[in-house]
Order: C-alpha cells, then sequence, then structure tokens
C-alpha cells in the first residue's frame, strides 16, 4: 500500500480571555496550552510523514518504538551467520525489485540523476540509442551491454535502437498529457503509466525499438532478447495476459532489470512482477527460504517486513526494498 502524504497539523484559533486577576490569567493560559496539545494529537491523521517533509513551522513527531525482541544473531536454514541490522526507512524504497505502478508510486531520492550513467557515453558497439538524454543505473546498463553484445554475437543485426531510459516526473507528465491529448484520456491510461507511477523513474528501464522507427517487437531475430534476456538480468515487464496486474497492456519493448538471480525465478514461475512481490514474503527469515539457482550460482532469498533485517556476515548479499512494506535479502551461497 502506497504512503499518502501528511500535510500539517490541524490547527485552531485560541481565544484570549482578559479577566482581572493575573493568577487566574496564568492559569487559563496554562490550560489553552495543554488543550492545545491535547487537540492536536487527537486530530493528527494515521498517515505517515513524507521523507524530508516537515509542516511549515511544526516539529515532526516521531514516537517512541520498542526495542527489538529478535536476537542480535542468528543463521538461516542453510548455515549462513547473520546479524539483526536496522537499515531505515529508506531501505524499502531502493533497489533493484522495487515495484513501480499506477498505485504503488516510486519514491524519488534526492539527486538521483547524479548517480545514472549516460547511455551514450558508456554503451558498447553493439546497439545505438537515441540521444545523449537517455540515462540508466550504472548496473543495468552495463548488463544492457553485455547482453546486447551477446545478441550481435550470436547473429543479430546491429538495428537495436535504444528510445528510453530513466524519465522525471515532470517529462512523464508531459508524454501522458500528450498521449491523452493525441488519444483520448482512456488510451493514456492504457498504455502510459501515470508520473510517479512509471518504473522509468527507477532507472532500471529501456524502452527498445529500432533505426527504422519503430518499437522492438519479440517476433524475429529480435525473439532472441526476449527469450534471453533473463540471463542479464532483465525481464519482459508487460505482457497481454498479466495486464489485469500491471495496469499497463502488452509491450514487449519495455525492459526491466531486477538482476540476474531474480529474472531467472520471474521468468521460471511465469509471473509479472506485482506477483513476484507478493510471491517473496512466503519466504521469511525465520521460515523456509527460496532457493535460485541460475548461470551465475545458486542464491538463498528471505524477505522482512520493516526494516530491521538479518544480513550475512560474511557472505555475498544484496538488498532491495519492494517499494511496499518490506526487503528482500539475496545471498549467494555458492
Amino acid at each position: 500500500m502506497r504512503r499518502q502524504g501528511y500535510h500539517g497539523y490541524r490547527g485552531y484559533r485560541r481565544r484570549r480571555v482578559y479577566i482581572g486577576p493575573v493568577e487566574i490569567f496564568a492559569g487559563l493560559v496554562a490550560v489553552a496550552v495543554v488543550g492545545m496539545l491535547a487537540f492536536r494529537f487527537l486530530s493528527a491523521p494515521e498517515e505517515t510523514v513524507p521523507d524530508g517533509f516537515t509542516p511549515a513551522g511544526d516539529a515532526v513527531l516521531t514516537p517512541p518504538t520498542a526495542p527489538s525482541q529478535l536476537p542480535r544473531r542468528a543463521a538461516t536454514p542453510s548455515g549462513i551467520d547473520c546479524t539483526l541490522t536496522d537499515l531505515g526507512e529508506d531501505a524499502v524504497y531502493t533497489g533493484d525489485l522495487v515495484l513501480v505502478n499506477n498505485w504503488t508510486f516510486f519514491h524519488f531520492p534526492e539527486n538521483q540523476e547524479a548517480g545514472l550513467s549516460c547511455i551514450l557515453d558508456h554503451k558498447s558497439d553493439s546497439y545505438y540509442v537515441r540521444d545523449a538524454t537517455v540515462y540508466l543505473e550504472p548496473t543495468a546498463l552495463e548488463a544492457l551491454n553485455t547482453m546486447m553484445d551477446a545478441f550481435r554475437a550470436q547473429g543479430g543485426s546491429k538495428s537495436v535502437n535504444v528510445v528510453a531510459g530513466h524519465r522525471t516526473a515532470d517529462y512523464q507528465q508531459h508524454l501522458f498529457d500528450q498521449s491523452a491529448e493525441r488519444n483520448g484520456l482512456e488510451h493514456a491510461k492504457k498504455y502510459v503509466a501515470q508520473p510517479g507511477g512509471s518504473e522509468h523513474h527507477t532507472g532500471l528501464v529501456v524502452d527498445l525499438g529500432l533505426l527504422s522507427g519503430e518499437f522492438m517487437d519479440s517476433t524475429g531475430e529480435y525473439a532472441w532478447i526476449t527469450e534471453h534476456c533473463s540471463e542479464y538480468g532483465y525481464i519482459v515487464r508487460y505482457e497481454e495476459d498479466k495486464a489485469d496486474l500491471t495496469g499497463i497492456l502488452d509491450e514487449p519493448w519495455h525492459f526491466r532489470y531486477t538482476g540476474v538471480p531474480h529474472a531467472a525465478k520471474i521468468t521460471e514461475l511465469g509471473l509479472c512482477l506485482e506477483e513476484y512481490t507478493d510471491y517473496l514474503k512466503g519466504f521469511p527469515f525465520d521460515g523456509e527460504h527460496l532457493t535460485i539457482t541460475c548461470p551465475e550460482g545458486e542464491y538463498e532469498v528471505w524477505y522482512t517486513p520493516g526494516t530491521e533485517v538479518y544480513l550475512p556476515n560474511t557472505a555475498e548479499y544484496q538488498v532491495s526494498g519492494n517499494n511496499v512494506d518490506g526487503v528482500v535479502v539475496t545471498c549467494k551461497v555458492k
């Protein structure tokens, strides 16, 4: 469930009472102050305050949290020694597995664009890119280069053109409004994500086109990319039979980076990312863990609600939030 913002406390106008005796006046002021504080606490909505947002003139009230009852050290079912670590709230909203759609909005990190790479400056020689304005997260770009080099090596033509990567909220709004104006609002809702609900905000997505000006599909020589993209950490995010779950109709040109282990498992199970996010919740740290075997090795995966997570002490691992309610740890076993 997406967090909703809280935009300030309700206030009220305190009536100043002027009576003669100083003692009585001081008493009334004290009562008014106590009443104001009580009113603020009782009338505050339950929504949490967005990261970095402070209502003007007011302090953000953070309720005390009880110390964790979990042991500090524990081991996974395969014997990996772990230590309990609080990753902080931002951990839920960052990582290769964040779910973004029209009802689960992306949480834009500060200075996100500074950490992205210009595809034109860092791409391999196996494909083209629209221009120097197309950016991608560095790990996803490295995987894209490897995938496209493999496509060319097995006989694919140098005709793929990356037409879209990272998008700001403002640019997504422009695309949505443009589509609505040209094709109608209902068409835009089916084919264009809402600003804030676009996967392109993550920097983990590319739209692949052709030099002919068309979007790439999964036929002919380009079927190889669709069939092998999971080996490089990518999935075809939007498929026709999952439209009722993703909210977006078939887009064979839209590739989302999730990392190799999870791309392999998503493809094996035939799930969309919405389904996979729920699927991972069935593997808590204190229960059965998910095992993923792929060309890169064997992985042990567990999900933790919140941000107090058991992390391996020595083994190689990655952490990703799901952008909903918790984080996923992916530990390389061998």
